[in-house]
């Protein structure tokens, strides 16, 4: 197991890919603290980890305020007595509709919107990279990994917004790696496409299996996995 011994966060390791994330990073011997808005979610991952012989903490935090973050980071020291990783998946549209079937144009989209979907992306992944910073250089190791998307290289109405977040954080990354790097902290970001998620489902569901009369009825997953369903919808 390649990261036996390691401690790693796991910010916003509720359903979708935070909760693949850590549960592959257990089955590599990591323990874990998830992080999650909702604390029955950071509850039932934390317990699969438990599950596969490896020590959890759950953590409820909005990790859009600093002192949250500044907090979850020493709950897990406190915890464990250390820090090796951090991996920030936190993301998503905010109020933006995945599941309308008229896609909001730039023109319908609004600044509270802006607001929301940066902090959600960009915010939470400077905060918490900002939290766990001075552990790092003190010990002079760490890995930061924050999860972007491959919609930061694209574009569509969908996603507009959520897109220039995405770009955003790749920038800050690349910026954060080259700051870092004399103390022996090694930062990354990756950028996954689409993912078959909860949210995907149901957008997948809403916006083109009941629509369509050849699709409805038909199981979401196997249409995605077979490249039916579009990778944006």
């Amino acid at each position: 197991m390649r990261l036996e011994g390691k401690v790693t966060i796991v910010a916003g390791g509720g359903p979708g890919i935070g909760e693949g994330v850590v549960k592959e990073l257990a089955k590599e011997g990591a323990d874990i603290a998830v992080i999650d808005i909702s604390e029955a979610q950071a509850k039932r991952v934390a317990a699969e980890v438990e599950k596969l012989g490896r020590k959890s903490l759950a953590i409820a935090a909005d990790l859009t305020n600093e002192e949250a973050c500044n907090k979850a980071v020493q709950t897990t020291l406190d915890t464990f007595g250390k820090l090796d990783i951090l991996v920030n998946v936190v993301g998503g549209v905010g109020s933006i509709s995945l599941t309308s079937t008229a896609p909001p144009g730039f023109e319908n989209l609004t600044e509270a919107q802006l607001d929301q979907v940066f902090t959600l992306n960009l915010t939470t992944h400077f905060l918490m990279c900002k939290a766990v910073t001075p552990t790092f250089k003190k010990q002079r190791h760490g890995k930061i990994v924050n999860m972007a998307s491959t919609a930061g290289h694209r574009y569509h109405k969908m996603v507009l917004i959520y897109a220039l977040a995405k770009r955003a954080d790749i920038h800050f990354t690349k910026n954060l790696a080259y700051e870092l790097a004399p103390y022996n902290i090694n930062v990354n970001c990756v950028q996954p496409g689409s993912v078959y998620t909860p949210g995907f489902q149901e957008a997948a569901t809403k916006r083109r299996i009941e629509l369509n009369p050849k699709l409805k009825g038909k199981d979401p997953e196997e249409l995605f996995l077979e490249g039916t369903l579009p990778r944006i919808l």
